[in-house]
């Protein structure tokens, strides 16, 4: 298999999930939006992961590729039915394109939090085998106020409904970070936007607060994170069979 990862900003990657491709044999190839990189055609992948990053899904002036990037988002998972694994910013990209509503929070969702699965989650292909509630690291202002028409609420938090999302059968929207690895917070902080947010939520030394919990907690997040990978990856398969 191949898969095709979308980079909005080159510090936001597939981090746990890139040993994981390897040792699967899949092949994977990388588009960095920030670097002008332009979207491919994408008959030759079996899946598409599209990342987070600082810019929302409005800001169409200051980023005018985010037009070019939902019409793209659009065809892949409604034409072309390619499945698709959205983080955060990927999550409410897949929501915009496909017809439904994103918008601002009252409050940023920044920290370790629970996550808690629907009823429906439990049968569901793509949350098989993961516990009605885990711990996952949070950072994000806006979040998807309206699913789109086909869309099934899979998972919630105490302050932001949609947490996790499908639309159709091959189609699926993440709001947390199920890729944190033990350096993520420390080389997203590099960001302005994403210190600001930090800041403001845990306070000047929030960078270290964070980094700090989430290394104690990887033990309890990764084996959550590897099953959801091995759980989509099961549905790649199935479509292409």
């Amino acid at each position: 298999m191949k898969f095709l990862v979308i980079k909005h900003v080159l510090v936001e990657g597939l981090g746990a999930f890139a040993p994981w491709c390897e040792r699967a044999g899949i092949a994977v190839d990388f588009v960095e939006l920030e670097r002008g990189e332009t979207l491919p055609n994408t008959l030759n992948y079996q899946a598409i992961w599209v990342m987070g990053g600082p810019m929302n899904v409005a800001d169409e002036v200051e980023y005018p590729w985010l037009r070019t990037e939902k019409q793209w988002i659009r065809q892949v998972v409604q034409d072309l039915q390619i499945p698709y694994m959205g983080v955060c910013l990927g999550a409410q990209l897949l929501a915009d394109a496909c017809g439904g509503q994103v918008g601002a929070m009252s409050a940023p969702e920044v920290g370790l939090g629970s996550v808690y699965l629907t009823k429906l989650a439990a049968e569901h292909p793509l949350l098989r085998g993961l516990p009605e509630r885990f711990l996952a690291l949070h950072w994000h202002g806006q979040e998807v106020k309206t699913l789109p028409a086909q869309g099934l609420l899979l998972a919630s938090s105490d302050h932001c409904r949609v947490q996790a999302y499908a639309v159709g059968a091959y189609a699926f929207g993440i709001q947390f970070h199920s890729e944190v690895e033990t350096q993520t917070v420390t080389d997203w902080s590099q960001l302005p936007e994403y210190q600001l947010a930090l800041d403001q939520a845990l306070g000047e030394t929030g960078c270290e607060t964070l980094a700090e919990a989430v290394a104690a907690a990887l033990p309890v997040m990764t084996p959550i994170a590897e099953q959801l990978f091995d759980n989509f990856c099961a549905i790649v398969q199935q479509r292409w069979r």
